[in-house]
């Protein structure tokens, strides 16, 4: 009994060795398929080859097929022959497996391939024509088989493979044979020389009983003969006897292996449905871990986008990614940069009239509006402070004062509030008038701080475009001399002589006209 259970072990550690085989095949094509996806030139050749491999052991011949496939075309526009061939030869593998009919055509392209570029691989040659003689010999194309086995001997007969007829194994066999012919000989002599003594014995036992024989009289005689009758028909009846008990033992016996045989196979049954149950959980566990963590990797690449925007919101693609990189960054000078400052005409009378929800609704409307007019001539915002709204042109790449951009975004700005302002007046609303002031010049910009980084930007140049549109009107835009002296031919301007500004004396200001 012990024997039929180490069959039972040694047949289920077979079969879960085929299962650990298959997973590890699958395991291999993984680690094959991340390899190739940083490789270039030949290597990715040979690693799509090795999946083509790795495939067809899987018993994934479509996926093999592609693979090769993909390797064919890639060796060939980088003119490697002997790689080519190989994919060829794969290809035609997993075709000749899934049962495709063109299989041949790819064997016997890969030999052209190999012939062509005069090379010396004759192993691979030799697996094509075997290949293409299976499939002449299941088609029964006799004549074509016949001139495959020619071409397989010729190009063994070239590589050095010895013939069966050649002369150092002749003389081997005629060795072995003499050697068995002697021993043959040794043998026959002992066996006579024991026959020879065996018949002398039996003679010496049959003159011996013939003395005595002659010795006995006819009485004797007839009592010896019935004593020998009598012993036979005893020897007889000893030997029916044990026959039947050979008989029922080997009986019994059959029984016992029918019964043995019979639980064998109930256990082989047993531990086939358990592998397959254990099989079938692994995989749809698998794919369910599969599923969930491409759900996961969807998730972290949504939120990781989420997370980019949301940083490029706050500040300049130039800024987040020094932030990102090195969790500083370092403040930068600016040569010609443009400020814009943007502020609404007697907005405290205004927050009077509207509620804190209405009022916040309202600039929240303006300022979204500015940011989508600015985005579209490329410039950055800068902040917000109350109903102060503030840009700058040049930023972060320091590509110059951007000027004719700044202008035109802040007419874009005052056309939409006079229209914007037509509708509220319509429905008895208060108007919102702001006043845009622009100055260049130098500017320091940067982040500041360890926590709640807010892009800034500082300088003279900063508080002389604020000190230019507190010096302007609502619905008009000022700008300064410096300003002027970049757009005014692009631009009609309106002088307005030497202004005086806070902190900064006079200074020549000029409105756009239009």
């Amino acid at each position: 009994m012990s024997f039929q259970y180490l069959k039972v072990l040694i047949l289920s550690l077979l079969i879960w060795g085929s299962s650990t085989h298959i997973f590890a095949q699958a395991e291999k094509v993984r680690q094959l398929e991340e390899q190739l996806r940083g490789a270039e030139g030949a290597k990715r050749v040979e690693l799509l080859i090795a999946l083509a491999d790795a495939s067809l052991y899987a018993g994934e011949y479509p996926k093999a097929i592609q693979n090769a496939d993909d390797a064919g075309d890639l060796a060939a526009k980088l003119k490697l022959p002997e790689l080519r061939a190989n994919a060829l030869n794969r290809e035609g593998k997993a075709m000749m497996f899934s049962g495709k009919r063109k299989a041949a055509d790819q064997f016997e392209q890969s030999n052209k391939v190999l012939r062509d570029s005069r090379s010396g691989n004759n192993t691979l040659m030799l697996d094509n024509l075997d290949h293409l003689r299976t499939l002449a010999q299941r088609a029964g194309r006799d004549r074509e088989l016949k001139e495959l086995d020619e071409q397989i001997a010729r190009i063994r007969a070239g590589g050095g493979i010895s013939s069966p007829g050649s002369r150092q194994e002749i003389q081997a066999e005629l060795s072995t044979t003499q050697k068995q012919l002697a021993e043959n000989q040794n043998k026959f002599r002992s066996n006579e020389s024991k026959l020879l003594e065996e018949s002398q014995a039996l003679q010496a036992q049959l003159a011996a009983q013939k003395a005595e024989l002659d010795k006995m009289t006819e009485e004797q005689m007839k009592t010896a003969m019935l004593v020998m009758q009598q012993r036979v028909l005893l020897d007889s009846v000893f030997f029916s006897r044990g026959m039947d008990s050979l008989a029922i033992s080997n009986a019994n016996l059959a029984l016992r292996e029918a019964e043995s045989n019979r639980k064998f196979n109930y256990a082989i049954m047993g531990v086939l449905l358990l592998l397959a149950a254990g099989a079938t959980f692994s995989f749809v566990r698998a794919r369910m871990n599969t599923r969930v963590l491409q759900e996961k990797n969807i998730t972290i690449r949504e939120e990781q986008v989420r997370s980019e925007n949301l940083l490029l919101n706050i500040l300049p693609s130039l800024v987040a990614d020094e932030l990102k990189k090195k969790g500083r960054t370092t403040a930068r000078y600016f040569e010609d940069v443009s400020v814009l400052f943007a502020d609404f005409v007697g907005f405290s009378k205004i927050a009077e009239q509207l509620t804190p929800q209405q009022l916040v609704s309202e600039l929240d409307t303006c300022f979204q509006k500015f940011d989508d007019i600015i985005a579209q001539y490329d410039l950055e915002k800068i902040k917000t402070i109350g109903d102060a709204y503030m840009c700058a042109g040049g930023l972060p790449n320091g590509g110059g004062a951007q000027l004719h951009d700044m202008v035109s975004a802040a007419k874009d700005m005052q056309a939409w509030l006079f229209e914007w302002n037509a509708g509220r007046e319509k429905e008895g609303l208060p108007r919102f008038d702001a006043r845009i002031g622009i100055h260049r010049g130098p500017v320091v910009a940067g982040v500041v701080g360890s926590k709640k980084f807010a892009f800034d930007i500082w300088g003279d140049t900063v508080n002389i475009a604020a000190r230019v549109e507190q010096a302007g009107e609502g619905g008009r835009i000022n700008i300064s001399g410096d300003a002027f002296e970049v757009v005014k031919d692009v631009f009609p301007c309106h002088y307005r002589g030497k202004i005086f500004a806070k902190n900064k004396g006079e200074i020549d200001m000029y409105f756009v006209e239009g």
